[in-house]
């Protein structure tokens, strides 16, 4: 009896503890881990040499469980989206590590020596720049006041005779030269001044064109073919103070290149000859429309006074129907040019400001005037130059008209163009036929010769 008691009571407990062991199994979830810290533990069965090797084991076993955990977690982060560049298993035949057998380059650093000192001779383009610039601002403040000393050292020498001529010598303004010297200064070489109030004329206007001595490239020029200063002369006659005609007296080479390029030179003087045969220098040539008006113009005085000064003397122009260089050919003319009467002369200096050369030149020029305006010629030279006007207006009206036709002939082609390629974009067969009829009728009829009409009145 004693036996089954004490059977029962330690079947009760066995079953007793094995359920509270299930309840703990339940409860923790890592008690699979205890397990096997407790199998860990219990190494008291094993030898040695057993025990030595259970730690590489259980080392390995945690680098395999760390490598699974670390491939199976993926933690993106938006700050690394281009870390995929650095993945090895991205990229075919990629080596972390270059081969160990491979030679690594050498690098061979040179000693450079330090200059402090800069070297000059670098600098030799930037050198003579700057001294290019230096000598190109000295030439221009000095030629500049060059140029200024002649045109006052002129009117201190030549404005008395202007003023016994001429009411009003000269203008006053905010650009000209200072203390009212009366030169309107138009450029650093170029200085005019008008002169107004004399009988004769109804005004003049001086040009003082200088040498450019304020420009270096002008003055190395100068070196090799030398100008001299110039004095220009414009004087504007009275519309009806002298008979038409037109008359020049200049140097040969400077004859030659008026007759090309002016318009009344080269329509009313086409002879050009030489000065010997009017008591003038070989070197002047005379070119005239009239012959009355030459001997009446160059007289005893005149021409002494180009006898002695022929040097100076460019040019001396006198002309009723002075309208400047020929117009282009290229150019249609609408409206025929307009003319003036005038006197033009160009003297060449010499000195500051022109010597004695001046002042007998610009006294024949007063003369000159006071010539023109009492110059009458006779009724057959009269008619000749009328003549000559008049057939100088018809052939201008006829290239006037010869250039409105041609021109409107060209509007009519570009015109009859332009009808052609639109009639010939259109997709109508029988439109271009009508069209090439009616083309073929039209040059047939250009072809065809224009004959008079005669009527004859039956008897």
């Amino acid at each position: 009896m004693r036996l089954v008691v004490l059977l029962a009571l330690l079947l009760c407990s066995v079953t007793i503890s094995h359920g509270f062991e299930d309840t703990n199994l339940e409860d923790d979830d890592f008690a699979e881990f205890e397990q096997f810290e407790s199998n860990d533990d219990n190494d008291a069965g094993f030898s040695k040499e057993e025990i030595d090797d259970i730690p590489k084991v259980n080392a390995k076993k945690d680098e395999f469980d760390t490598n699974s955990v670390e491939d199976d977690i993926v933690v993106e982060d938006e700050d690394n989206e281009f870390e995929h560049f650095q993945d090895p298993e991205e990229f075919e035949g990629f080596q972390e590590s270059p081969p160990r057998n491979a030679e690594q380059p050498k690098i061979t650093i040179s000693k450079v020596p330090i200059v402090m000192r800069p070297r000059w001779d670098a600098y030799w383009l930037e050198g003579v720049l700057c001294c290019l610039l230096a000598a190109y601002a000295l030439v221009y403040a000095v030629g500049r006041a060059k140029n200024t000393t002649i045109a006052t050292n002129f009117l201190k020498l030549h404005r008395p005779l202007l003023e016994d001529n001429f009411t009003l010598v000269g203008e006053s303004g905010s650009d000209m030269v200072p203390e009212d010297r009366g030169w309107r200064r138009e450029a650093e070489h170029c200085f005019t001044m008008w002169c107004s109030g004399r009988q004769c004329c109804e005004g003049m206007l001086l040009t003082l064109k200088l040498i450019k001595r304020q420009d270096l490239v002008n003055v190395l020029l100068g070196v090799v073919r030398p100008n001299p200063d110039t004095l220009l002369i414009r004087v504007e006659l009275g519309k009806d103070d002298n008979d038409p005609f037109v008359l020049c007296v200049a140097q040969k080479k400077v004859a030659t290149r008026l007759s090309k390029e002016m318009q009344d030179l080269s329509m009313f003087c086409p002879e050009r000859r030489p000065g010997d045969k009017h008591g003038l220098p070989s070197s002047l040539s005379v070119m005239s429309e009239c012959a009355e008006a030459t001997s009446a113009l160059l007289d005893a005085r005149v021409v002494a006074a180009l006898t002695q000064y022929a040097a100076h003397v460019q040019y001396i122009h006198v002309s009723d129907r002075y309208c400047g260089p020929k117009q282009m050919e290229e150019t249609s003319v609408t409206k025929p040019p307009e003319t003036e009467r005038v006197l033009l002369a160009s003297l060449s200096l010499n000195g500051e400001g022109g010597g004695d050369e001046v002042r007998p030149l610009l006294l024949m020029i007063f003369y000159m005037l006071d010539r023109i305006k009492r110059l009458r010629l006779s009724k057959e030279a009269l008619s000749k130059c009328e003549k000559r006007r008049q057939k100088a207006a018809e052939a201008w009206v006829r290239g006037a008209h010869a250039a409105r036709q041609e021109s409107a002939a060209l509007r009519r082609e570009e015109k009859r163009k332009q009808e052609k390629e639109r009639i010939l974009a259109e997709d109508d067969p029988e439109k271009q036929r009508r069209w090439e009829l009616k083309e073929q009728k039209r040059q047939q009829k250009r072809k065809t010769p224009k004959l008079k009409q005669l009527k004859v009145k039956a008897l």
